[in-house]
């Protein structure tokens, strides 16, 4: 086969995987790796089918290391991979398939408009922090391999070169778009973040001059004078960026976006960038709780933290106004970093907050300062679902029927309303000491809508395990996706593990979309088959199979426990007799 025949790599190609993703047009090809856009034909969606053909077995682990540091990396910015493998001589990697143009496609038009530079900025350094706060490098982005949007959103589809691969790359092979990389970075240093610095500022300088920047930085010339219209503020960033000594440039990307943040001009998409870099995972906690006390000056008093999960932190503080304890949820500030996600926001919690049910935690106010945003709400005594189970192990039937019935009369009342939760899962189920129940985060889910995969839904463990299959899928999503995500929370109050398990959410979803679910009977033998059949209907991967509402599933389920009852009283062969006269009346 021709390295580069387009017929024979597409034929080659769609042998080894036509089983599973369907291939629709060759993209791009070289002689050592080559690009499809197919369809996963299990999971319904577009994905980016990369392949190495070479034959090389060293160019085909440096393949599979990239494949490798792309999986340890999870960034809105940064391309995915879903999946991985060898087949024959073929080496592949599935993605997200992201519909955007390369940026040297779009450069080719023309400069990039500045607001753009702004968001192209932001995600570009997020990523790189990202990247950073997980032990790599990235050593090189290039116009070629960094894809933006229309609105300007950037995504690093690229990390050949980055210090994960850097021990298994050939030692004949010369990167391109050296110009791009930090020169410590060409000399053969592995390069720490302030390189990354240096290949951001080039990447920027490029995108807003339509220039590439010269290899010698001592002769890289200011943006203004190739594009008058560059800001001061922007130029003064890049070129700082771009400075020769390591020493001279913003030691981290977080610090060059606060500086590029708070001064990159009076362009109304500024509002995108908050001033304030988010909290990494390394960032010192006596730090951020200093932060948090400044931002919440003298209306709150910090106690403790008391949580923590996708959207937020969770702190028991004193209400200094109205001298009472309650529980302030703290955004990442990540999730409302534009106008538009945090008036979202405030209108979703002004919804949750008119929803008035004793199993619904009350939210009482809305508020932020010094960059961080949060919103106070009812102080519950008591753990979670989650924590429960964690300690208690599966619950008794009788106590999880009763808290599916606390849960299900507050969907009733929210849904009536015209609010979806979006988010049910143990974590957001608190368990009160006298064992009531409140159901918490009403409404975050879709006001943070867009600030991560699968449609919103969290999980502590990152694997959405409670989400419906069409929350996953990104497909529309109303109120029987709450009663699905409350059928698999009983599932796994009554097994301690949720019905659909899997280390990554398209396994998830390939057993949700089969129906494959654990054999609830026989491992807990005292649930009624009654009880077993109606969560199983709410649980189907077909939401119009599912109970249209939560009243129905309310009443389903009081039906499904007085039959068990009934049954268990019931000697066997009158049981037997009885049930086709039942089963009509169904």
């Amino acid at each position: 086969m021709s390295a580069l025949d387009p017929a024979a790599l597409f034929s080659a190609t769609e042998r080894h995987l036509g089983h599973r993703y369907r291939l629709e047009r060759l993209v791009a090809a070289s002689p050592e790796r080559v690009l499809f856009v197919g369809r996963d034909t299990l999971l319904n969606r577009r994905v980016s089918v990369r392949v190495n053909f070479s034959g090389n077995d060293q160019l085909r682990v440096w393949f599979l290391r990239e494949a490798e540091a792309l999986g340890q990396l999870d960034h809105p910015a940064i391309r995915h991979v879903y999946d991985v493998g060898v087949v024959a001589d073929m080496a592949y990697r599935i993605g997200n398939w992201i519909e955007a143009e390369g940026l040297t496609q779009a450069v080719a038009r023309g400069p990039r408009p500045i607001p753009q530079i702004h968001v192209l900025a932001r995600d570009l350094l997020r990523a790189m922090e990202h990247a950073h706060a997980n032990g790599i490098i990235v050593r090189r982005v290039v116009p070629t391999s960094l894809l933006v949007g229309g609105t300007g959103r950037g995504t690093i589809t690229d990390l050949r070169h980055c210090s994960y691969t850097l021990p298994h790359i050939p030692a004949t092979e010369t990167p391109t778009g050296m110009h791009y990389m930090a020169p410590e970075v060409r000399d053969g240093s592995l390069g720490d973040p302030t390189a990354d610095v240096y290949a951001a500022g080039a990447v920027l300088y490029y995108a807003i001059t339509g220039v590439e920047p010269d290899a010698d930085p001592e002769k890289i010339e200011p943006p203004s004078k190739l594009r008058a219209a560059c800001p001061r503020a922007l130029e003064r960033v890049l070129l700082r960026a771009l400075k020769r000594n390591p020493t001279g440039r913003f030691f981290t990307a977080s610090e060059m976006l606060e500086d590029f943040a708070s001064d990159a001009g009076a362009f109304t998409s500024l509002a995108t960038l908050d001033a304030t870099p988010p909290p990494t995972g390394d960032e010192d906690p006596n730090d951020w709780e200093k932060r948090l006390r400044r931002a919440l000056g003298d209306d709150y008093e910090l106690i403790a933290e008391i949580g923590a999960g996708g959207f937020g932190r969770v702190y028991k503080v004193r209400d200094l106004h109205l001298e009472r304890m309650v529980a302030l949820k703290v955004l990442h500030p990540n999730l409302i970093q534009d106008p538009a996600g945090a008036e979202r926001f405030r209108r979703e919690a002004q919804l949750a907050a008119r929803a008035n049910h004793p199993n619904i935690v009350s939210i009482y106010d809305v508020g932020g300062r010094g960059g961080l945003s949060w919103y106070t709400m009812e102080l519950v005594d008591g753990p979670n679902l989650a924590q429960l189970v964690e300690k208690e192990g599966p619950l008794p039937v009788d106590r999880v029927v009763w808290l599916l019935r606390e849960a299900l009369s507050a969907l009733a009342n929210a849904h009536a309303g015209g609010l979806v939760h979006r988010d049910i899962k143990p974590e957001n189920m608190l368990v009160t000491r006298s064992g009531g129940l409140r159901i918490t985060d009403f409404g975050l889910a879709v006001a943070l809508r867009g600030q991560g995969k699968f449609g919103g839904a969290s999980s502590r463990s990152g694997t959405p395990q409670f989400a419906s299959p069409e929350q996953l899928l990104g497909d529309k999503v109303d109120i029987r996706s709450d009663l699905y995500s409350i059928a698999a929370v009983g599932y796994y109050a009554l097994l301690g593990y949720p019905p659909f398990s899997g280390n990554r959410p398209e396994v998830v979803l390939a057993k949700q979309t089969t129906n494959q679910l654990p054999d609830l009977e026989s491992l807990r033998p005292e649930v009624g088959s009654e009880l077993v059949r109606v969560l199983r209907q709410a649980l189907q991967a077909d939401k119009n199979a599912r109970y249209p509402t939560a009243s129905e599933f309310l009443q389903a389920l009081n039906r499904a426990v007085r039959r068990d009852q009934r049954a268990r009283s019931t000697p066997a062969w009158i049981e037997a007799l009885t049930r086709p006269f039942r089963s009509e009346k169904r």
